[in-house]
């Protein structure tokens, strides 16, 4: 009774997404036992001889197989209780990590309120892009879990995402708004004031290097990505004076963030109002670039169609 009821529909589970997680080619056999008024099963490899999971499979493919067991353990429950999953991406390649995500937000479209945490920015856009592909059946919300040095561990904010995966647009809100709160600082000269803007010229300087890659060349050529999306270059309206301008955002942003001050040349702290000229400075760029961008995308399609012929 117990195999009938149980065993034999766990089994088919298991196996199920022992093909999903990228596990098909490996010998695995279910076992099944009972004591105690108990079921118990377990996942091994089929061979000749007995051996420990441990001893043959990777870390990754250990993580992937416990996952599929938790995920076909509990796809026979008919209660939409949630369910906490803490990193279970550790060790992972990426084609697994993306198919854990794709596993995941499938939980959650069935009703499941799915709360995950990770430290992998990876697995973080990957579950991300899923979501928003299964749409309304899968709502997101995105928390970032941080510390600050005046606050301690645990702050929470929501709807939001780690600086290293914010696009231009929100890092520029963040300066923004970092620009406004360092007018609240009365002393200019001291060592906390200059760490504040040494920090916050560190992360300008960080998003123009962001702007090059988001914005001015669209993505053709991204850090990690092994594509080359040769079509985004219809956007690329690089000129001289766009050169000039980065150049020189970069120089002054380079100055007051990671170097050593030269003690013969001291460059002045910069001030509040510096800050946000700065910020507008590149937000301003920004906006003027992606409209020219968009009259050269617009040009560029026509190109794209053979001339039209005339009738005589």
């Amino acid at each position: 009774m117990r195999r009938k009821l149980v065993t034999d529909g766990l089994q088919a589970r298991i196996q199920a997404e022992i093909t999903r997680l990228d596990l098909g080619h490996i010998p695995f056999v279910v076992k099944d036992s009972s004591g105690s008024g108990q079921s118990l099963f377990s996942v091994g490899l089929q061979g000749v001889g007995k051996v420990a999971n441990r001893e043959v499979l990777s870390e990754g493919e250990q993580r992937a197989l416990a996952l599929a067991c938790f995920l076909a353990e509990i796809g026979d429950e008919s209660a939409n209780y949630g369910l906490i999953v803490d990193d279970p991406v550790s060790s992972l390649d990426h084609v697994r990590l993306r198919r854990v995500a794709e596993r995941l937000v499938e939980e959650a479209a069935k009703g499941r309120q799915v709360v995950v945490f990770t430290h992998n920015l990876v697995f973080f856009n990957e579950m991300v892009s899923e979501a928003a592909r299964c749409g309304e059946k899968a709502p997101l919300v995105k928390v970032v879990i941080r510390k600050t040095e005046t606050e301690g561990f645990g702050l929470v904010t929501e709807d939001t995402e780690p600086w290293l995966a914010r696009p231009v647009t929100g890092r520029i809100s963040d300066l923004r708004e970092r620009a406004k709160a360092a007018k609240a600082h009365t002393d200019l000269e001291s060592d906390a004031y200059r760490r504040l803007a040494k920090d916050f010229y560190s992360d300008l300087r960080e998003t123009w290097e962001r702007a090059v890659e988001e914005v001015v060349i669209n993505k053709t050529v991204e850090r990690l990505v092994p594509d080359v999306m040769t079509m985004r270059l219809k956007r690329v309206v690089l000129s001289d004076a766009d050169y000039q301008t980065i150049f020189f955002a970069m120089k002054r942003a380079s100055e007051r963030s990671g170097h050593d001050m030269p003690a013969g040349r001291p460059i002045s702290i910069p001030r509040p109002e510096d800050m946000s000229v700065d910020v507008e400075a590149l937000d301003a760029f920004r906006l003027d670039y992606v409209k020219r961008a968009k009259e050269a995308e617009k040009r560029r399609e026509a190109l794209e169609d053979p001339p039209k012929a005339e009738l005589v």
